[in-house]
């Protein structure tokens, strides 16, 4: 080869490779501006890693260049971008109308113990041109939730979330030492209270897997059914204490918009059927849904959208509350006992796509209070509930005077007995959803508030 050849071909090399140094240089000195750094991911739903403190024994040890690292890959500028990116790159590999982002959860075998059934929802608490089914169907034919198929391969991926067709579902798993323990914290607490005239509910909500997807395809998603757990959670738990089969109440409207595709969350519509259930089991009157005013919200696109293996093949959700009717308002508390007004349902139309389930009740707080003045001598309740019981909340102000809500994860004023001692109630009300109460951490905070 000649030397002109030589020199050219050393010419374009290193033409290609200056741009590519200048670059990444570029992107270097980015990623170490500070503001430019993100702290939260919206898509992950989650806080991100923050600048470690420096200590002596971090230092020594190696954990505090560790964190460095961990915080500089975490907070990358630009990192919700670069995920999508490669995530839409991902999802053109190939498709399956069945996949699977992570592992599938360990679960047992549900003991089939003898449970006092609940009777469903009646038909005249139904919405208004709809009917409710008074038995449970357990055969595929006739199922109205989503088609699974019969002998669909299942492709594995990276992260917990199954997706059938343009819907993506939580997996759950069933552990009988921690609904036993679940029964045992309600059943206790129930005991506790019974001398004080107060009723005690379990009324655990049901995830979307378990409600639209049939029974006999869940075994090959080493998915436990929800109507076993619910059933065996209930049966081990005393007389003292109403049991809702909320399971029972969903079924029926499986063919309807009661869970959204994009998020581990019930609709609001979904919420309304359990909230009928309770009424049904307390001897309550149950507001038609016809009564309540719809409310558009828009589009959502909740927290499965970018777990799910192929997110480009989900459909995004509509939001849509349920309000009540009456003289309502609502306050909420922090945990240092300090108070703000807030809106039962606030308008979320303008805000993020990802944001919109915030619309029901300001969403996660310790404590909040909402009074219904427009029935004043209701009876009051507290309703024990994670993030699934926002949408429910709304439904209780309809038939209670007063309705503290009080969230689990995050209520640390004092104890639900001392708390029941300064307020007026008269039912308290468990609705934590079925995948917190096969937890160590869901049943840690429950024993922790009832104790």
């Amino acid at each position: 080869m000649s030397d002109k050849k030589q020199e050219k071909k050393s010419g374009n090399g290193l033409g290609l490779v200056i741009p590519f140094l200048v670059v990444l240089g570029v992107l270097t000195v980015v990623s170490f501006i500070l503001p430019l750094r993100p702290t939260q991911s919206q898509m992950e739903k989650r806080n991100l890693a923050e600048f470690p403190e420096f200590s002596l024994e971090a230092l020594v040890s190696g954990d505090y260049f560790d964190d460095i690292s961990t915080w500089f890959s975490d907070t990358f500028p630009g990192r919700e971008q670069w995920l999508s990116l490669s995530r839409s790159i991902s999802s053109l590999h190939g498709y399956s109308e069945i996949s699977i982002a992570g592992d599938l959860p360990v679960t047992m075998e549900v003991p089939q113990e003898p449970v006092t059934p609940v009777s469903t929802l009646p038909p005249e608490t139904a919405p208004e041109g709809e009917t409710a089914e008074p038995t449970v169907p357990t055969e595929t034919e006739g199922w109205g939730g989503v088609d699974a198929g019969e002998d669909a391969d299942i492709e594995m991926g990276s992260n917990a979330v199954i997706q059938i067709g343009d819907a993506a579902f939580n997996a759950v798993g069933f552990s009988q030492h921690y609904s036993d323990e679940y029964a045992e914290t309600v059943t206790a607490f129930a005991e506790a209270v019974k001398d004080s005239g107060i009723t005690v509910v379990s009324a655990p909500s049901p995830t979307a897997v378990g409600i639209l997807i049939e029974p006999e395809f869940l075994d090959k998603l080493n998915c436990a059914r929800q109507d076993e757990m619910i059933g065996y959670m209930h049966s081990q738990m005393g007389d003292t204490v109403v049991k809702v089969d909320t399971y029972a109440a969903l079924v029926p409207h499986n063919d309807e918009y009661i869970y959204f595709r994009t998020d581990h969350h019930w609709t609001a519509r979904g919420a309304y059927y359990s909230y009928a259930a309770i009424c049904e089991a307390l001897g309550y009157d149950v507001t038609p849904l016809k009564d309540f005013t719809e409310w558009d919200q828009g589009e959502f696109e909740g927290s499965l959208y970018w777990k799910a293996s192929n997110p480009r093949r989900l459909t995004l959700d509509t939001l849509i509350a349920y309000v009540p009717q009456g003289d309502i308002t609502m306050t909420i508390y922090n945990n240092n006992g300090y108070g703000y007004e807030g809106e039962l349902i606030q308008d979320m139309t303008e805000r993020e796509t990802n944001a919109k389930y915030s619309a029901f009740i300001c969403s996660d707080n310790p404590l909040t209070e909402i009074t219904n003045a427009s029935i004043p001598e209701g009876p009051s309740c507290v309703l024990i509930k994670d993030s699934f019981g926002n949408a429910l909340a709304p439904f209780l102000a309809q038939t209670y005077h007063k309705v503290y809500v009080v969230d689990y994860r995050k209520f640390t004023q004092t104890t639900l007995r001392w708390f029941l001692k300064e307020h007026e109630v008269d039912d308290v009300i468990f609705a934590p959803y079925v995948i917190a109460t096969q937890s160590i951490d869901g049943n840690r905070l429950f024993g922790s508030l009832c104790r």
